[in-house]
């Protein structure tokens, strides 16, 4: 009985130390699928936050487009247009096609020259091309006043 008693107690004792080795020990299976479901977490929310940064995006540009377009309505109604045809003029404005469309050269053109070009322009309804024109010639004007700028404050 003294063997079965000391067998017992020793079993007691052990126990909780051999329970605590196996929790601290977790199996390589569960170790896998506890990473597997982190790695799918982290890309589900990778998804969203890329999601919702395209939105946030494409909403930005929104924004600066209908700013875009009101700057160059006001540009038009500048140049003589009346009010609604400076509106219409200016909402054909796309600047993903106006990235890619070949823009007509005005460096070096007096302001008569680049003021036809925008009136044939219009006149051929093309609108875009119009539009390019003035931002260009606006462009063009901006870096002319800048280079007199600081070439005086030399």
């Amino acid at each position: 009985m003294n063997g079965r008693f000391l067998f017992i107690v020793l079993l007691a004792l052990a126990a909780p130390a051999i329970q605590a080795q196996q929790r601290s020990n977790p199996t390589p299976r569960n170790s896998m699928q506890d990473l597997e479901r982190n790695r799918a977490r982290a890309a589900g929310h990778n998804a969203q936050a890329a999601e919702y940064g395209d939105r946030q995006a494409w909403l930005d540009s929104m924004a600066n487009l209908v700013k875009l377009r009101t700057k160059l309505a006001e540009a038009w109604q500048n140049m003589g247009m009346s009010p609604e045809g400076a509106k219409f003029v200016a909402a054909a404005y796309d600047p993903v096609m106006a990235s890619r469309i070949h823009h007509a050269q005005i460096r070096g053109k007096s302001d008569q020259e680049i003021a036809q070009m925008m009136q044939d322009a219009l006149k051929e309804k093309r609108y875009m091309d119009a539009n390019q024109l003035l931002i260009d010639y606006q462009r063009q004007k901006l870096k002319l006043s800048e280079t007199t700028a600081s070439d005086t404050s030399r």
